[in-house]
Order: structure tokens, then C-alpha cells, then sequence
């Protein structure tokens, strides 16, 4: 099976400590998991569903996703992990218009228009909390707030109501992992462990329930 892992930071594996990139991201891990499936890694620092950050340009998930579907067909599922940099301060965007932006996202990617070949299936992961510290971080994590981190307490639920919508598969990173304190926004290596082996899980249980 090919998996497609669409993300952020936390997909891409910035490490809280360092500010480089995990070698035991959660990416990695799954492919340890299931070393009989291809795991094509997507993950890009400050990416969104829909928003154009006016500082950092070309994070917009939604004008990539063409592309990103595209160039790795055919793929069987695509997991998707975003909606942390949506809440942002300079977006002041609420956890329902986030979901709104996830929305499109998943129809865009169920437009059978953009395929060649099949229709890959869909894992929606709604990302990790912030952390409670959030407002008093620094530096490249400064750009959230308290409301920020009220509004990534309802976010689970938005997206979950949305994928329930489309028919789309969820999973609550926040069930499973959680941000370092170092920056109250990225996990460290254990997080990503248990994130990937939720997303194991819940690729093994719909196989199953399609009888594979």
C-alpha cells in the first residue's frame, strides 16, 4: 500500500529541542511499523489548510494539494495531519473556520477529476493540542496566544464533525500525543512514537473492516 503523510511541522519532524528534523519522526516510525508499505513523507514547517501566511509564502496546503496528489499517484491512502498553524494569531481564526479550510481540503482530495488512476481513501488526523504555555513562548513558536490555544481544545471536535460529514475516516492526535514543554507546539521523539502507532492502528482496523 502507498500512503501519502500531508502535514506540518510536526509531519515534517521539527524537533523542539534542536530545531532540526527527528530522525524517529512519526513518518519513520510508521514505516518501521509497516515496512510492507511505501510511507511517502509530505510534512512542510508552517503549512496550513487553506491560509496564506504574509510572512512566509508558499505554506497554503490547499494550492499544493493538486500537485501533491498528482505527482505520487497512485496512492492508496492519503493521511493528513494540519489545522495547528491555522490558529495562528494573525489568521484570528476560530477552530470552526479551520475545520471549514479542512473541509475543502477533503474534497479537493475526493475530486475523482484529479486522478489517473483510482480515488486513494482518506485518514484525517486532527493535530496535537497546543501547549498550556503556549502564550509565553518565544521565538519561530511565538506566533500563538491564549485564544490560540482555547480554539486547538475545539478544533478535534470541528474536524471530526466535518469528517463525519464526507464520510472520511478520523483520528484525534490529542488522544494519543502530546507538545513538548520546550515549545508547547512540537512533539519529541516519544510523541511521535505513540502517534505513530495510533496511525498503525487505525490503518490496520479499517483494513479489517473492509475485509482485507
Amino acid at each position: 500500500m502507498r500512503i501519502l503523510c500531508i502535514g506540518d511541522s510536526n509531519t515534517w519532524g521539527f524537533d523542539p529541542n534542536t530545531g532540526l528534523r527527528h530522525e524517529n519522526r512519526w513518518t519513520r516510525q510508521l514505516m518501521a511499523l509497516r515496512p510492507q508499505d511505501e510511507i511517502i513523507e509530505e510534512g512542510m514547517n508552517g503549512r496550513t489548510f487553506a491560509f496564506d501566511d504574509p510572512f512566509t509564502p508558499g505554506r497554503n496546503g490547499l494550492r499544493a494539494l493538486d500537485m501533491l496528489l498528482m505527482s505520487h499517484e497512485p496512492v492508496d491512502l492519503v493521511v493528513v495531519m494540519l489545522g495547528t498553524n491555522d490558529l495562528k494569531t494573525f489568521f484570528n481564526a476560530r477552530a470552526k473556520a479551520v475545520a471549514r479550510g479542512a473541509r475543502t481540503f477533503l474534497r479537493q482530495i475526493k475530486n475523482p477529476f484529479l486522478y489517473r488512476y483510482k480515488e486513494p481513501d482518506i485518514l484525517m488526523v486532527a493535530p496535537i493540542l497546543l501547549g498550556e504555555a503556549i502564550a509565553q513562548t518565544e521565538g519561530e513558536c511565538g506566533d500563538f496566544d491564549e485564544e490560540s490555544l482555547r480554539q486547538s481544545k475545539y478544533l478535534g471536535r470541528e474536524i471530526q464533525t466535518v469528517c463525519e460529514e464526507l464520510g472520511v475516516a478520523f483520528l484525534n492526535a490529542a488522544d494519543f500525543a502530546h507538545a513538548s514543554p520546550v515549545d508547547n507546539v512540537h512533539m519529541d521523539e516519544t510523541n511521535h512514537g505513540r502517534l505513530a502507532r495510533a496511525i498503525h492502528q487505525a490503518i490496520e482496523e479499517r483494513k479489517k473492516g473492509e475485509g482485507q
